[in-house]
């Protein structure tokens, strides 16, 4: 084929080829077929099948929605149709040209093929797709990858070697196992981690023995993530670690292995993948226009039966990471910090269930070097962050928790002090802080500080029962709004006047139950869920009570997000104020009952710690 040549040299210049070496790009071109399409002429169709990748060689192709809205424009050297190549899906995007124009059609198995024999091929086509993801203005709801856990996508034991095997041993073991990384051991413990593109670069590149320890050139002590994760946690922190093997644990016993891809093919289009734009930005303006989208795709999940559960955790990861840009923005400004800190979500986003209507939380953690100099410099930053967060949407804390307040951007040590002082000698201020301040999460930098402070508050907290008593007491302000038979408690006067205050009679309880059942267990758990089943697992709880407080959670939380979709959908600001005539006479019967779980729940809490 005379043509071959010329398909060869054009290919070898586009981006992902560029990565094939000579006998995978033969290939690739001899897989090609050349068609010429006149303007005007569809190339794919939305909801038919797809088969190829489609490379433009000349001229312009127009992808357009089911609603005509205009996607992107592929000109010469790009590709489309991968999205649906990619995820055996149909065509979700209409092509048609806008002028005479040649296509190479590459054969779906081949580029499958070219994939799995190419990590590098692979990781742009990977990219390719987050990327086309981020553009979608379409605001689908959190199904795929969202319902799942990162445990249910790990679909092998891990493969591992011992830390002492050599660099030969290690490849050797990697080819046999056909896996493109391998985990370091020792002892039963991992200690690193070694893929592919290490070898390629550490040894063969660095004309390094492969006789070596494959200790001097793992990446030690790897990112790792629990398997009860979402799987959508797992894709961004991939995301925004830029690494693309994921080791999955589960009560830190490790489990097996996932790779990025795994992720963005498990679902086409994803409104989370708008942190692909927020992480493009260089300034708090920049934030500030991507966060505009907020609000409307939380609206999308909400209107296509997203969970509870499933939304606290999209917000809350974006809120994360708007907060990590705001972080390097700041630190782009100020310089590189004097010294080791973490930047600590405190509340609802450290208990990953922030709501369409969440207010700033937070606090930063200093090394126990950090002076006044030290202080100076993250005052300023926390400003400069603080600040950002109210911008986009995240309103100051009324009651002024947050990092750029001096009394929370302390050094370790105050810290520890701090939370002794609340346990120990427990008043008034030291339990409205405990409502805050034990739902603490490191978002950036060094987590080992959070990792110790936590250690302190789970030893100190489990022995002292006064304070988690008093805590079981004060957790009575929150009670549900139920009086005699069962009839609801509203609002008597005020902006909400006859409605139910779901967040703060509903939701809050829980919140409290489940956080003083899981210290008593011993646990510092995130997350109302998680804390409620290792109280259960500690046998702090009945397991029963546990599931049922989960299932009231969920069935309060469902109502309001129904009320705040029907809020947004009138262009309202959201809130958490539902009046009973909204709902049905079954939906109020259902309240009541999870209202009354409530109350059996606080009861039993109430004995639990011998409180009159």
């Amino acid at each position: 084929m005379n043509e071959l040549p010329e398909i060869e040299r054009f290919l070898r210049g586009l981006p992902g080829f560029d990565a094939l070496d000579e006998s995978q790009l033969g290939v690739a071109a001899r897989a090609v077929k050349v068609a010429y399409y006149p303007k005007d002429n569809d190339v794919l169709v939305i909801g038919r099948a797809n088969s190829e990748l489609h490379i433009v060689r000349s001229g312009a192709v127009e992808l357009r929605d089911e609603d005509d809205e205009l996607v992107i424009r592929a000109a010469e050297g790009e590709c489309f149709g991968f999205p649906s190549l990619m995820n055996s899906a149909p065509v979700r995007n209409h092509s048609k040209t806008i002028e005479d124009t040649l296509i190479y059609h590459l054969a779906g198995d081949t580029f499958a093929e070219l994939r799995r024999k190419s990590s590098d091929f692979d990781t742009h086509f990977v990219r390719a797709l987050s990327d086309r993801l981020a553009q979608q203005p379409q605001t689908p709801s959190l199904r795929g990858v969202s319902g799942q856990t990162v445990g249910e996508l790990v679909n092998r034991p891990p493969v591992t070697i011992d830390v002492g095997a050599s660099i030969r041993e290690t490849a050797t073991s990697m080819v046999n196992n056909r896996v493109s990384s391998m985990l370091i051991t020792d002892g039963g413990q991992m200690v690193g981690i070694v893929t592919d593109r290490d070898i390629r670069s550490r040894v063969v590149a660095a004309n390094r023995s492969v006789d070596d320890n494959i200790a001097e050139i793992m990446t030690d002590s790897p990112i790792r993530l629990d398997a009860d994760a979402h799987a959508y946690e797992a894709a961004l922190l991939m995301m925004q670690s830029n690494i693309h093997h994921l080791p999955i644990t589960r009560d830190d016993t490790l489990i097996g292995m996932v790779s990025r891809s795994d992720f963005m093919r498990l679902e086409t289009e994803h409104p989370l993948y708008l942190v692909s734009d927020l992480g493009k930005q260089t300034s708090a303006a920049g934030l500030v226009a991507v966060c505009e989208r907020l609000p409307g795709l939380i609206a999308g999940q909400i209107e296509s039966d997203a969970s509870g559960e499933q939304l606290g955790k999209f917000i809350t990861t974006i809120t994360d990471t708007v907060t990590r840009q705001l972080i390097r923005i700041a630190e782009t400004e100020l310089g590189p910090p004097p010294c080791d800190y973490a930047w600590v979500a405190l509340g609802s986003q450290g208990r990953h269930e922030q709501s369409a209507k969440s207010d700033q939380d937070n606090a930063l953690v200093l090394e126990d070097s950090a002076g006044d100099a030290e202080r100076e410099y993250f005052g300023r930053l926390a400003t400069i962050v603080n600040d950002g967060l109210d911008a986009c949407g995240y309103v100051y804390c009324p009651g002024d928790i947050m990092a750029k307040n001096p009394e929370w951007c302390q050094p370790l040590s105050r810290w520890r002090e701090y939370f002794r002082r609340w346990i120990t000698i427990p008043e008034e201020k030291a339990l409205m802080h405990s409502n805050i301040f034990f739902d603490l999460r490191a978002v950036h930098g060094n987590a080992r500080l959070v990792d110790a402070l936590k250690d302190d508050i789970r030893s100190t907290a489990r022995e002292n029962t006064i304070f988690l008593a008093l805590m079981a007491k004060n957790a009575m302000n929150f009670q549900p709004p139920l009086g005699f038979f069962r009839q609801f408690v509203l609002e008597r006067s005020g902006e909400h006047k006859n409605t139910l205050d779901l967040k703060l009679h509903g939701i809050m309880p829980i919140v409290e139950i489940a956080r003083i059942r899981c210290l008593a267990a011993g646990e510092l758990r995130v997350g109302t869920r998680n804390r409620l089943n290792a109280a259960a697992r500690a046998g702090e709880i009945t397991s029963a009570d546990a599931a049922n407080l989960i299932d009231a959670l969920d069935y309060i939380e469902k109502l309001r997000l129904e009320h705040q979709s029907r809020q947004m959908h009138d262009g309202l600001a959201p809130d958490n104020h539902l009046s009973p005539d909204e709902l049905s006479p079954l939906a109020r019967q259902n309240l009541k009952a999870a209202f009354s779980q409530v109350r059996v729940s606080q009861s039993a809490m109430l004995n639990r710690f011998h409180i009159t």
